[in-house]
């Protein structure tokens, strides 16, 4: 007979386990929300959360922590939940949208400035 509180089985449609995927692996995204795609991914897969926390380096109670928030909010719930004190003046989005610009243009003119 095992020990402890039973598991919450944490099964995904092939839409989430896309959008998992994709969160996973993007590099444009919060590295915390990646990481709580990656763990949702391998809860799916049926593993214990002792099994997943050092894979990932986190507390088991982390690892329950996200494995429930997705099985009660799905994906919303991965995200960040709001904090108090002011709001934010920019949004998760236009972060995003922001870093990939950085990360795919040159500035102009890089040509024709000589590497001192």
């Amino acid at each position: 007979m095992p020990l402890g509180r039973p598991m919450l089985t944490l099964e995904l449609t092939e839409d989430e386990q896309h959008q998992l995927e994709t969160i996973a692996r993007s590099r444009s995204l919060p590295a915390a929300l990646n990481q709580r795609a990656k763990i949702v991914l391998a809860c799916a897969d049926g593993t214990s959360n002792s099994e997943v926390a050092p894979q990932f380096r986190v507390s088991h109670p982390t690892v329950g922590k996200w494995r429930s928030r997705f099985i009660e909010n799905r994906i919303p719930g991965l995200y960040d939940e709001l904090r108090p004190g002011a709001p934010r003046s920019i949004s998760d989005e236009r972060i995003a949208q922001l870093i990939t610009i950085t990360l795919k243009t040159k500035p102009p003119g890089e040509r024709d400035c000589p590497v001192r």
